[in-house]
C-alpha cells in the first residue's frame, strides 16, 4: 500500500543532530529510571535496540549494568561514544555499541532482557517491518527471557488535528547553532497506514550570527493501538506479561501517554 509521506526522510532526519536531540529530551526521565532498573535486575549483558545517543543505556552502565546497544543513525551512535568516555574507566567496558537495522541484526549471543526503547518501535510502518524485527528478538532471547519496549498511546484530539496547519512554539536558543531560532511544527496523520508524518521547523530570529537561517526535519511514526499491538505480539510467538500505561507501573487506560 504507498503512503503519502516520505519514510526515508522521517526515519532519519530526527537523528541528525544529537546535540539537540538530547537537549530536546533532557528533562525526560522517568522512562530512562524505568529501564535502568530493570537493566541492573537483569543480572547479565542487556540487548538496547534504537538505544539512540544512549540517555538509557550510559545512566544504566554508570550504575553497573551491562549493555550492547544497537543503533542505525551514525551520529547517535557517536554521540553515545562520546558519552561513554566521560564516564569512570572501570565501567567503560560494559557497553558496547554497534551499527545495525533492527529488523535484521544478527548476534551469536542470546540475552535474558532485550529492550527497544522511546517509541522506537513505531520506526516499523508496516506489518513485513514488525514481523522482521520481532523474529529478531525472538531469535535473541534466551528461554524465559523478556522483551520490553514502550509506545505512544494513539491521542485522537493530536493526531486528527488539521493536517499541515503550521502549530508555532518557542523560541529558544539552538544548542548547536548557537543562536535564537523559533519554534514551529506540522503534522498530517494517514489512518489508513495509521502513519503519523511531522515536520519541525527552525527559523532564526536574526540573520547575523552563525547558523542556517531556516532548518526543517521530518519525523514518521507508525501508531499502534493497544489491542493490535498484543495481537502482533501474540502471532508472533510472544506471550505478553505485563502491560502498563506509564513509567509507574500504572494501568493501561484512556489516559495514558504510553504502553
Amino acid at each position: 500500500m504507498s503512503n503519502p509521506f516520505d519514510l526515508e526522510a522521517g526515519n532519519s532526519e530526527f537523528y541528525v543532530d544529537p546535540v539537540y536531540y538530547d537537549y530536546e529530551f533532557k528533562s525526560r526521565t522517568d522512562d530512562v529510571q524505568w529501564y535502568v532498573k530493570r537493566y541492573l535486575a537483569a543480572g547479565g549483558p542487556v540487548l538496547e535496540i534504537a538505544g539512540g545517543s544512549g540517555r538509557i543505556a550510559l545512566k544504566a552502565v554508570a550504575k553497573g549494568a551491562q549493555v550492547i546497544g544497537l543503533a542505525l543513525a551514525p551520529a547517535m551512535l557517536r554521540q553515545a561514544a562520546a558519552g561513554l568516555k566521560s564516564l569512570p574507566a572501570a565501567t567503560q567496558g560494559n557497553l558496547r555499541l554497534l551499527r545495525a537495522d533492527m529488523r535484521s541484526f544478527q548476534f551469536g549471543q542470546k540475552f535474558d532482557l532485550i529492550t527497544c526503547p522511546f517509541n522506537a518501535f513505531q520506526h516499523l510502518y508496516d506489518r513485513v517491518d514488525v514481523e522482521a524485527f520481532l523474529g529478531r528478538v525472538r531469535a535473541h532471547l534466551a528461554p524465559g527471557g523478556r522483551f520490553v519496549m514502550d509506545i505512544l498511546t494513539p491521542d485522537f484530539e493530536y493526531l486528527m488535528r488539521a493536517p499541515y496547519k503550521k502549530v508555532p512554539g518557542v523560541r529558544f536558543r539552538h544548542p548547536t547553532y548557537r543562536a535564537y531560532y523559533t519554534y514551529s511544527e506540522r503534522s498530517a496523520y494517514d489512518p489508513i497506514t495509521q502513519l503519523n508524518q511531522m515536520w519541525f521547523q527552525y527559523e532564526k530570529c536574526n540573520q547575523a550570527g552563525p547558523g542556517p537561517a531556516e532548518v526543517t526535519i521530518q519525523l514518521s511514526h507508525r501508531y499502534f493501538y493497544p489491542q493490535e499491538i498484543k495481537a502482533l505480539l501474540h502471532y508472533n510467538g510472544f506471550e505478553v506479561l505485563e502491560c502498563y500505561g506509564d513509567f509507574e507501573n500504572g494501568p493501561l487506560d484512556s489516559d495514558s501517554d504510553s504502553i
